[in-house]
Formats: structure tokens, C-alpha cells, sequence
């Protein structure tokens, strides 16, 4: 399972260059669910995505990076510090962060930090609903079994959910957010805009540069440099 992610810096190209270095370096233990230039949008974030590790700066306008912990209170989320000034290192300590960084951080002492968040994931609970997927709606939230899904379609910054009875579930969330609540071993991305059920993929036509025919008869495109990967899949 990969280490969840989430960036905070009120300086857009700090930002890029973690993003791009997690991504870039560590794409097989790592993914970025979200970044935000300010903490106010991070608090919005953070009431619906559940991170395992968020990166935050400290030096920020309006609530700096202490101050935003204090309000945000994480528990299950790790801190990493970010700053470019060594001069907060005493006061973070009191905040048990799992590392403080100092800008430009340097790829190695990156690579330490993510190699030991890593190495301390463990696999999540299992729970009674741990097969569910929530669904949010301005009334209320349903639960939808993961087994009844067929695939999972993009559509700008929403995602729209089908079902194995014929029904859909449209959800305000991205596509990758939507992934990243479903497990790895029944769910792949096949196309940037398309995840699928591994379990109700009928057949792989290899025509037409590669189409997945779902047990709903739907067809599915998949991505030339997602194809081998998927192949694994399903003659595993």
C-alpha cells in the first residue's frame, strides 16, 4: 500500500518541487492526494481525505504551520515539517513531528524520511464496513459494497460510480480521490479517466489499442502504458 500524501506551502514552486520529487522518485511507495498554497484550505481538505503523512511549511500567512497543527489535531496523520529556516527546530519538537526538512530539501534526506514513514504503514484495520465505499450525498451518506462496483468514470471534478444492478452514484470528488478509498488488490486505474473492478472485467479485446469489456457490457479504453501492468492483473 502506498504512503498517502498531502502538501501545504504558501509558495506554489516549494510545492512543485516536492510534488515532482514524491512522485518522480518515489512513484511505488508514494501518492500525492492534494496540495494547497494556505492552511485555511487545508482544514476543507483534510475534513473529507484522511492523509498518512502531510508535509506542511511553517512559515505561512494567515496560521503558520504550528498553528495550523494545533487547530487540524492529527492523529493518525503524520508531520513532516517543511521550512527554510533552521530556526523553528526547537519549537517543533514539541509537536512530535516524524521529520523537519529544511529547504531545498535535498533528494537523499527525502528519500530517508519517505523510505521510514514507508517502513512504518501498516495495513488498515479490518473493520466491519472496511468493504464499503462512502458515499456522500446533501442528505446523507451511503455505503456502497465494493464488490458491486463495476468501474468508476471521471467527469472534470466529479466521478461518476456504476453499479452492477444498472444503477450510478455521481460523487463531488476526483477520481483519484475516489481510488484512493478502494483497495489495490480489486481496483485499477486503466485510463486516466476510468478505474476499474478487477472482478468484473469479462475480456481484454487487443484491438483497437486495447478495450476491457466489463460484466456490464460496458467497454472500457485502456492507456498503452498502463496495458502491460493490467495484463499482470488478470492472468495472474
Amino acid at each position: 500500500m502506498k504512503l498517502k500524501v498531502a502538501i501545504v506551502d504558501d509558495e506554489r514552486h516549494c510545492i512543485e518541487t516536492l510534488k515532482y520529487d514524491l512522485e518522480e522518485s518515489f512513484s511505488e511507495k508514494v501518492e500525492v492526494l492534494f496540495e494547497c498554497n494556505n492552511s485555511v484550505e487545508c482544514v476543507e481538505n483534510l475534513r473529507s481525505i484522511k492523509p498518512d503523512v502531510l508535509f506542511i511549511d511553517i512559515e505561512m500567512p494567515g496560521l503558520n504551520g504550528f498553528e495550523l497543527i494545533k487547530v487540524i489535531k492529527p492523529k493518525e496523520t503524520k508531520v513532516v515539517f517543511t521550512t527554510a529556516h533552521a530556526k523553528h527546530a526547537v519549537e517543533a519538537i514539541n509537536f512530535k513531528p516524524e521529520a523537519y526538512l529544511l529547504k531545498p530539501i535535498e533528494l537523499e534526506e527525502l528519500s530517508k524520511v519517505v523510505d521510514e514513514l514507508y517502513a512504518s504503514k501498516k495495513p488498515a484495520i479490518d473493520i466491519g464496513i472496511s468493504d464499503k465505499l462512502a458515499i456522500s450525498t446533501t442528505e446523507d451518506i451511503e455505503l456502497v459494497k465494493h464488490s458491486t462496483i463495476v468501474y468508476a468514470k471521471a467527469s472534470n471534478n466529479y466521478t461518476e460510480i456504476i453499479l452492477e444492478d444498472g444503477g450510478t452514484k455521481l460523487i463531488s470528488k476526483t477520481l483519484k480521490f475516489v481510488s484512493a478509498q478502494l483497495p489495490e488488490s480489486s481496483f485499477f486505474r486503466v485510463h486516466k479517466s476510468y478505474l476499474v473492478n478487477l472482478n468484473h472485467i469479462e475480456r481484454y479485446r487487443k484491438a483497437d489499442g486495447g478495450m476491457l469489456i466489463m460484466s456490464n457490457e460496458a467497454e472500457i479504453p485502456v492507456s498503452g502504458d498502463k496495458k502491460e501492468d493490467l495484463l499482470i492483473l488478470i492472468q495472474r
